[in-house]
């Protein structure tokens, strides 16, 4: 059994490493970046446990049904706002060992497809689930499926799994998925309360992290920018059953103006900068997280 301090101690700093977006991009040449270093023997190890780990909890839940080597297990499951069964294969993402003891395990659904060959849609989403289970005379047990609790990210998968607590003694899950189209890239933040009898997203539709326009040529018309946040939980400034949301954006954007050429050579467009900087904040209602100061930066884009 794991205790909460394991799992604050280090689960928690992980996800405030996540928090850290990219810096916006600036007009400047930038500097040279250095390569990452390689993992550590203790870094590697560490990755293939939880490997093991996730491979165990696999194993419970679809016992000879669940392909080690191919790190899946099909499943027949209602298809979200369609009628019917149909059949799913399961990938594992992400696990964690709650404060009480139980396992959470992450996973995204894959529609099974004849002729798929691997090919994924890159503008359908992955099927979020998450399996809650339990040990007891040291064998895992299955508590709980929350079953294609909601579609998120890209390229029919479901992001990067983080957790956290949502409030004390409320362990959560922080999904943190995007999409990217055409040089448009956006990035998007959903909480979910592990702990809830019906999983559902505490954010609506998801609260945008960071946008930007990879791909904007500063000569045209259109508008470029990039923004990006970091976020973290401060206590509910009004008593809500979970922890305010605070995001620091930052970024800039370049809007263009006319500008006349000597000698009559008509209109060109120059660069007309502006840095954006600002706070917001997200406070639970009840149903989900509003915005109760400030502006979201990344979403007006």
């Amino acid at each position: 059994m794991h205790s909460a301090v394991l799992f604050l101690g280090v689960l928690f700093p992980m996800l405030l490493a996540s928090c850290r977006e990219h810096t916006p991009a600036s007009t400047a040449v930038p500097a040279a970046v250095p390569a990452p270093l390689p993992p550590t023997p203790e870094e590697l190890e560490a990755g293939a446990a939880a490997l093991r780990e996730r491979a165990v909890l696999m194993h419970a839940i679809f016992g000879a049904k669940f392909n080690p080597a191919a790190n899946e297990a099909p499943i027949e499951m209602s298809a979200p706002d369609e009628p019917g069964m149909r059949m799913y294969t399961i990938e594992p993402v992400a696990h964690a060992f709650l404060p009480n003891g139980d396992a959470a395990l992450v996973a995204n659904a894959l529609a099974v497809q004849a002729g798929r060959d691997g090919i994924r849609v890159h503008t359908e989403g992955g099927l979020l689930n998450v399996f809650i289970l339990r040990k007891a005379d040291g064998r895992w047990t299955l508590l709980k499926h929350h079953a294609n609790v909601a579609r998120l990210g890209t390229w029919e998968r479901i992001g990067t799994a983080r957790f956290m607590h949502l409030a004390p003694g409320k362990p959560g899950l922080a999904m943190l998925y995007g999409s990217a189209f055409q040089g448009y890239v956006e990035r998007y933040l959903s909480l979910f309360d592990l702990g809830a009898a019906d999983l559902r997203d505490l954010s609506g539709d998801g609260i945008a992290v960071s946008a930007s326009a990879l791909a904007c040529e500063p000569a045209e018309t259109e508008t470029c920018y990039d923004v990006t946040s970091g976020w973290r939980f401060a206590v509910s400034a009004s008593g809500a059953a979970y922890n305010d949301l605070v995001f620091q954006f930052r970024g800039e954007e370049d809007r263009k103006k006319d500008v006349r050429r000597k000698g009559g050579e008509g209109p060109r467009l120059a660069s007309d900068i502006t840095r954006l900087d600002g706070v917001a904040r997200y406070a639970y209602d009840g149903k989900t997280y509003v915005l109760v100061e400030g502006k979201n930066l990344a979403r007006s884009h």
